[in-house]
């Protein structure tokens, strides 16, 4: 199986910090790395050209969806997954208009993000154990 680049950008330390161990626990043969903005993430997904993005959509700085739009004229855009307390209907239809390949809610969301980024990896994992 090839080594994934999987790129989280997320604002809140403690989710932050709370997704990363998950995905180190989950992704172990996997590259992840860790930006705390929009901007520090655009400067990482351009230096690693990530296969997955895992994106807080109301960062502050530059938000979620205008990161998505730049990212999107990448020569290799990756998959994007929104993780967001936004649980209304207008954002998830941008997101789908925006064309992210998942829309997840927190704090539930934060239990199935291990498994939708399995699939827009198009690996079959057993679960992880946490």
């Amino acid at each position: 199986m090839d080594r994934a680049t999987i790129l989280l950008i997320e604002d809140d330390v403690n989710t932050r910090y709370l997704l990363a161990e998950r995905f180190h626990r989950c992704f172990q043969e996997d590259r992840i790395l860790v930006a705390e903005s929009a901007e520090a993430g655009l400067e990482l997904a351009r230096r690693t050209s990530p296969d997955v993005v895992v994106l807080d959509l109301h960062l502050r700085g530059m938000g979620g969806f205008a990161f998505a739009e730049v990212l999107r004229r990448a020569a290799r855009a990756p998959a994007i997954v929104a993780l967001t307390g936004d649980t209304r209907a207008e954002t998830r239809r941008q997101a789908r208009a925006a064309g992210f390949g998942g829309f997840l809610v927190k704090p539930e969301g934060v239990d199935s993000i291990a498994d939708v980024v399995r699939q827009l990896l198009g690996r079959v994992r057993p679960p992880d154990d946490s």
